[in-house]
């Protein structure tokens, strides 16, 4: 399977716009043409905000262009956009990521999946050393995402970005329990000795860290979305 990640740079003053579209014209669309949001959130830090951010699942890519070619041949999709953005559009930018499942993040299944996940969610698109996907991994997998459990954070997603601006990454999704643990959290992982010095090693061995820059979006869930564990991924 494969995700889709959206997100809009929303014209100023216009948020609230985005969240009634979402709410009130979307979800029988989105039902309509077999669009599977499955989640949404709000930015509350980050790059261009104020921004919205939502996720995607299909079966692959065939099913996505099936699902969206539906969607625009509807005229009441237009009359909804002309409607909703009186006269001036809302988003003034968005940026499209397509997304497979990294092995490092589990499916889960029945209850655990359908559980609801609230708090601070953290977006990272994290840049990795060019060649060294396979060695990123395996410091993702047995010292990264381990650290970053013991800091508090549950981690929802793992990705690998299979297209988009900046191939090279794997995407990462983290709740929280509230900004306050977000911080502390992160104060601890950028403290941690055993990092540093494993950092310091990977400069050694490859001439550069595995992970180089981020990009990190702090987000809340919409109003009206209840962001579930599975994040519509079958087990």
């Amino acid at each position: 399977m494969i995700h889709e990640l959206r997100l809009y740079s929303v014209a100023p003053g216009r948020m609230a716009d985005v969240h009634d579209r979402f709410n009130h014209h979307f979800p029988a669309l989105f039902e309509k043409h077999g669009v599977d949001c499955v989640a949404r959130w709000q930015a509350v830090a980050g790059p261009d905000a104020p921004r919205f951010v939502y996720l995607m699942a299909y079966r692959d890519y065939a099913h996505r262009e099936a699902v969206w070619a539906s969607f625009y041949a509807d005229a009441e999709w237009w009359r909804v956009r002309a409607e909703t953005n009186a006269g001036h559009e809302m988003v003034e930018r968005h940026d499209l990521f397509f997304l497979k499942p990294n092995a490092a993040w589990p499916a889960l299944a029945g209850a655990d999946a359908a559980a609801p996940v609230g708090g601070l969610h953290e977006l990272v698109q994290q840049q990795i050393a060019p060649g060294q996907n396979a060695n990123a991994n395996v410091f993702l997998h047995e010292t990264w995402l381990p650290r970053v459990r013991e800091a508090g954070a549950r981690v929802l997603a793992v990705w690998d970005m299979a297209a988009g601006a900046g191939m090279q990454k794997v995407v990462l999704l983290y709740a929280w329990p509230d900004a306050a643990a977000w911080h502390a959290g992160r104060q601890r992982l950028d403290r941690d000795a055993a990092l540093q010095a494993e950092f310091a090693a990977q400069r050694a061995r490859h001439g550069t860290a595995l992970f180089q820059r981020a990009e990190v979006n702090l987000l809340e869930p919409a109003p009206g979305a209840t962001i579930r564990a599975g994040l519509g991924r079958i087990a």
